[in-house]
């Protein structure tokens, strides 16, 4: 018994000599306040603001069409003979593109002057004759009535001539239509003749399209078009070219809609020299109706307002700091507010955190 007490006192005299060698447990550390707890954003929800260009568009869509196209008719009525050319085909303005016989026609044109030389010589007569009796009538030879007879003769044979010839002229401008030119540069869009077929006059022939300039009809919603002028640049994509952009000017705008829509047509110019695009062809793009230079910019949710006015949550320090903003424009369809009151660089929080406050002190995940 004594034994196991000794070993006991033994026992409790090293326990206290180890703690009395050992360094004293530092106090715990007081409880940080909630407030100044740093705020850990992602790199999602701050935003480096920096200058850039904004632009703003509108969108629209349409079919292709050449800008100037002819529709050449029949300007005789006679059998045609031969057929030029043929759809696809290029045509320079002047090259022959079908001939109408023209036996008819010559035999026509030879009746007429023949006609007219024979009033010219009836003229000739009338005219000899009412000399002669304004002659005797001064004499008292010829009664007032002969003269006025001679002179209503020769007036009226004068007016024959006229007449005649204005018919040659007819005669001989069928004979010249009887050979069908094309009216412009361009392409052979349409064939609508064959040889040996018999045309009236004023019937469909040929369609001739110049492709050196096209024009885009495009619808734009009503909403959408006080904000376009002509004169302003267009991008457009035509299906079938790829990424391949063609630019072009609002030429004109519609003073009025659709029967049964809203939208408004737009026509939109541009120049094809290589003939790359073909009337038909289905056409989408913008048109740009504003921009600016070295702007700064940020999304909607980025800006607080408060009863001081508008501002933004600035990281600086490691805290958030009040920044108050000017609201400038819209851009990009409401997803970006152009602003002043920010520098290049100024790290603004972005993120739809409407819980953070100025002052708060915060740190950025990644950064």
């Amino acid at each position: 018994m004594l034994l196991v007490l000794l070993v006991l006192l033994v026992a409790g005299g090293g326990v206290a000599l180890w703690r009395a060698r050992s360094p004293a447990a530092p106090p715990p550390a007081p409880a940080v306040p909630a407030a100044e707890r740093p705020v850990e954003l992602t790199a999602l929800e701050v935003t480096a603001v920096a200058p850039r260009a904004l632009t703003e568009t509108v969108r629209l869509s349409g079919s292709v069409s050449p800008m100037e196209q002819s529709a050449v008719k029949a300007e005789v009525a006679a059998r045609l003979a031969e057929v030029l050319v043929r759809e696809g085909q290029a045509v320079r303005r002047g090259d022959v593109l079908a001939r109408f016989d023209t036996v008819e026609l010559t035999a026509r044109l030879n009746e007429k002057q023949a006609n007219l030389e024979g009033a010219r010589a009836q003229l000739v007569l009338a005219e000899k004759t009412l000399a002669k009796n304004r002659t005797l009538n001064r004499s008292n030879i010829v009664s007032d009535t002969s003269l006025d007879q001679a002179e209503s003769s020769f007036g009226f044979q004068r007016a024959q001539v006229d007449a005649l010839a204005a018919q040659v002229e007819l005669a001989r401008k069928a004979l010249r239509d009887a050979v069908v030119v094309s009216p412009i540069d361009g392409l052979v869009a349409t064939r609508s003749v064959n040889p040996g077929e018999n045309l009236a006059v004023n019937a469909a022939m040929f369609t001739i399209v110049d492709l050196s300039r096209v024009e885009v009809e495009a619808t734009v919603p009503a909403e959408q078009v006080a904000r376009l002028a002509v004169g302003q640049a267009a991008t457009l994509r035509v299906e079938g070219f790829g990424e391949r952009e063609f630019a072009g000017r609002v030429a004109r705008i519609n003073p009025m809609a659709r029967a049964g829509s809203r939208a408004i047509p737009v026509y939109v110019t541009i120049d094809n020299k290589d003939g790359a695009l073909r009337g038909g062809m289905f056409a989408s793009g913008d048109v740009l109706v504003a921009q600016a230079s070295d702007a700064v910019a940020v999304p909607p949710v980025a800006i607080r307002h408060d009863d001081r006015g508008d501002f933004v949550l600035v990281i600086a320090d490691g805290r958030t700091e009040r920044r108050p903003v000017t609201r400038v424009e819209l851009w990009a369809r409401g997803d970006l507010v152009q602003v002043e009151g920010l520098a290049p660089g100024d790290r603004v929080v972005t993120g739809n955190l409407p819980g953070l406050t100025a002052g708060r002190p915060v740190t950025v995940a990644g950064i």
